[in-house]
């Protein structure tokens, strides 16, 4: 667990504290910083040494600093970003619970949201009441530390999202996790810029496996391609795979949010809370971990009913007659498709708007020209780009508008909101799409 004290911190660190006062969290942002809080001064484009007066006026008792300060009490160390890292790998050394990891170039979010979900049921039948899980996007070399840093004695246990961008990321993030169970979802064209190629991808995703325990469990993905390549990897390990036949959770689809799974000690057919194939099979990786850590069928059940997965993940909402599909967390090339091919097989009018997608590197225009052409082969009526999407259009050709502001696009879609049965908005995070949909619900409330 978190040592208690900046003593016990500074000894582990094996340098000297300035000050001795009880700690109970980390924060790295001086406006998030509460009461007990060690403020870790980070060095990168902002100094956070400059911000040391604002996170103790928010509740920071104690800095951790490589420049020394007499302003709170303190730990100097050579790099507060590095040092950072260390405590998490000693508050992991600590904790007896089940821990457990995912990664993957997609999926990863939801489900987290699934396998948390699942083990608060069996936080419940333990006698527990809270797991540890990373919030947010704290997915990273940061992230990661500042939720191990919320481990207490009382999380039965820890469920961390790793996220990656580069070889090596997921390497260093699981040796501080050390999961007992992993899942790697997938590979996809994402982060080209970092990974360099597909096969980058690969490796990098991978390392995740390494780290993982050497008595543990890794949840692998039948239908990957590299699914072999990953199973050889995993050595000894038990090996858990997911996939629509001959794996050991098998998902099949039975409705646009229903989906069946077939393990060893049961069956069950799920309503999940969202919509799409891509999140079936994330419910059954999520089912999968969860059977490893020795959950019943009716606590996957119930979990994944009643799982919050976070909003901008094909997230349906009704304007009028007209379905309106919020997929405006992220995309790559897959999971676009993903959504494209979810979107091809509803009835009537169908429209695809795309916000540009983001670190494809020098594949970025043919990569994105070739998702428009997908769009116009699997049948989608319309389509409407905006900001780098310009190759989207490109690629769909006639019936593709391109706009060059998100009020333009929502000033658009007001006008086919009457006629169109199925709308799907999906951008890269930096394309902010979810303001297409922000000023699309509000405009209509106002009708």
């Amino acid at each position: 667990m978190l040592p208690s004290d900046l003593g016990d911190l500074a000894q582990y660190l094996n340098v000297s504290s300035h000050g001795s006062v009880p700690i109970s969290g980390f924060a790295i942002d001086s406006r998030k910083a509460v009461a007990g809080d060690l403020f870790v001064a980070l060095v990168a484009d902002r100094d956070g040494h400059d911000y040391i007066n604002s996170a103790a006026k928010n509740g920071a008792v104690a800095a951790l600093v490589s420049k020394p300060t007499d302003l709170i009490p303190s730990i100097c160390v050579e790099n507060t970003e590095r040092a950072l890292g260390d405590l998490a790998h000693s508050i992991r050394a600590t904790y007896q619970g089940d821990v457990f990891a995912l990664t993957g170039s997609q999926g990863k979010t939801s489900t987290r949201g699934f396998l948390a979900s699942i083990l608060r049921q069996m936080a419940v039948r333990f006698g527990y009441h809270d797991i540890l899980v990373t919030e947010g996007n704290l997915n990273n070399h940061l992230g990661v530390p500042l939720t191990m840093a919320r481990l207490r004695p009382h999380h039965p246990f820890a469920l961390f999202e790793l996220g990656a961008s580069a070889i090596g990321e997921v390497a260093n993030l699981a040796a501080m996790v050390r999961p007992i169970i992993s899942a790697l979802l997938n590979a996809r064209n994402a982060h080209l810029q970092g990974f360099g190629s597909i096969d980058g991808v690969i490796r990098g995703k991978g390392e995740i496996i390494d780290y993982t325990d050497p008595n543990g469990t890794v949840v692998l993905n039948s239908d990957e391609p590299t699914f072999d390549c990953w199973l050889e990897r995993a050595g000894n390990r038990k090996v858990i795979s997911i996939g629509r036949k001959k794996a050991n959770v098998c998902w099949s689809p039975k409705s646009a949010q229903q989906v069946s799974l077939q393990f060893d000690s049961g069956k069950i057919t799920v309503c999940l809370p969202t919509l799409g194939y891509h999140f079936m099979e994330n419910a059954a990786a999520a089912s999968a971990m969860a059977l490893a850590a020795g959950a019943t069928a009716d606590e996957i059940h119930l979990g994944l009913e009643t799982a919050v997965i976070e909003p901008g993940r094909m997230t349906p909402r009704r304007l009028g007659n007209c379905l309106l599909i919020d997929d405006t967390y992220n995309a790559n090339p897959d999971s676009t498709r993903a959504a494209i091919d979810w979107l091809s097989k509803q009835g009537g009018m169908k429209i695809l708007v795309v916000g540009g997608l983001s670190e494809l590197g020098d594949a970025s225009y043919s990569e994105m020209k070739q998702l428009g052409a997908y769009a116009k082969e699997k049948g989608i009526d319309r389509l409407i780009a905006t900001g780098l999407a310009d190759p989207i259009a490109d690629g769909f050709g006639q019936d593709a508008v391109y706009v060059r502001s998100h009020d333009e696009v929502s000033d658009y879609l007001q006008g086919s909101i009457s006629y169109a049965d199925v709308i799907l908005v999906k951008g890269s995070r930096s394309a902010q799409m979810d303001r297409v949909i922000d000023a699309l619900i509000l405009k209509q409330g106002r009708h």
